[in-house]
């Protein structure tokens, strides 16, 4: 009978290590989904930038950084939440990267297993909060700035 006991012991012990991983890899995933998105947005700006300086070149008028300048706060309001989500996803994943040469390594290393560089001691991270607050209100802009053009068609690019 201590045998049976013994063996259910360790099929939950297994179950719950498996549902886990499978929880973390979701949300992993999830993160992942959610930077590519922000890349391909960054990709677009982009390429709204070289669009208008291009129209403006070629009507030999003067490159104007008022039409530039919110283009590119929106990069780097992109570029902010990408850090801040792949932080979350180390975070998931319970690694942390090395300071001097990107590697991953164990949450308590203080060396790199790579580069040697001594490493600082991270501040602690909450698991349980899904995303940064400030990425679900940039996307609640973003939403809101698509419906706008909608309704506004003079304010779409």
């Amino acid at each position: 009978m201590e045998l049976f006991n013994k063996l259910g012991k360790t099929a939950s012990k297994t179950y719950q290590a498996t549902k886990e991983k499978a929880v973390n890899l979701s949300e992993e995933l999830k993160l992942k989904g959610k930077i590519t998105n922000l890349k391909d947005k960054i990709s677009e700006k982009y390429s709204e930038i070289g669009k208008k300086v291009y129209i403006q070149v070629k009507d030999n008028k003067d490159v104007l950084k008022d039409e530039i300048i919110p283009i590119c706060e929106e990069i780097s309001n992109c570029e902010e939440q990408i850090s801040k989500l792949e932080a979350n996803i180390l975070a998931i994943k319970k690694v942390k990267k090395c300071t001097e040469c990107g590697a991953e390594l164990e949450i308590g290393a203080s060396f790199c297993s790579k580069c040697g560089k001594k490493q600082e001691q991270p501040q602690d991270v909450d698991l349980n909060q899904e995303q940064p607050q400030d990425t679900k209100e940039a996307e609640v802009v973003s939403i809101n700035n698509s419906q706008e053009n909608k309704e506004n068609p003079e304010n779409a690019e």
